[in-house]
């Protein structure tokens, strides 16, 4: 399943859905491309057809600057959310695997947006741990 997922999409309990719902055939289920979104959607669809683009907006670039802190504990917030749904159903989640792994590296930068300013990741632009990362690593399994 891919996990390009953003602070308010998808609904947790339809990723869960589909979780289970695997589980339930005995398949061994992979989580592939995590990355949190923290950006302001540019268009409504939330697929990631590459030839899909949008047109540079301030708007949509909000945080060139950094991530403010609310921001940041949303982003916190929901990794948590997920990785709490992933150790629930860690008999059957064989792996996690992220879409990258420093935010200045992230697809998120230029997609669909071109030069946008993104942190999607657990680990920032010089490959130093973020909140979400410190959040997810105190979970208990």
């Amino acid at each position: 399943m891919q996990g390009h997922v953003g602070l308010d999409y998808p609904d947790i309990g339809e990723f869960e859905k589909s979780i289970a719902t695997f589980a339930e055939t005995g398949m061994q289920v992979h989580i592939t491309e995590m990355d949190v979104d923290v950006l302001p959607r540019a268009q409504q669809q939330t697929g990631a057809d590459v030839s899909d683009r949008a047109q540079y907006a301030e708007e949509l670039d909000p945080y060139v600057n950094g991530m403010p802190p609310g921001v940041e504990k949303q982003l916190a917030d929901r990794y948590v959310e997920f990785f709490k749904l992933f150790l629930k159903y860690r008999s059957a989640i064989r792996r996690v695997t992220f879409w990258g792994t420093g935010d200045g590296e992230s697809w998120k930068n230029y997609f669909p947006v071109r030069g946008r300013t993104n942190y999607p990741l657990l680990f920032d632009r010089e490959y130093k741990r973020k909140s979400c990362y410190h959040a997810v690593a105190a979970l208990k399994k």
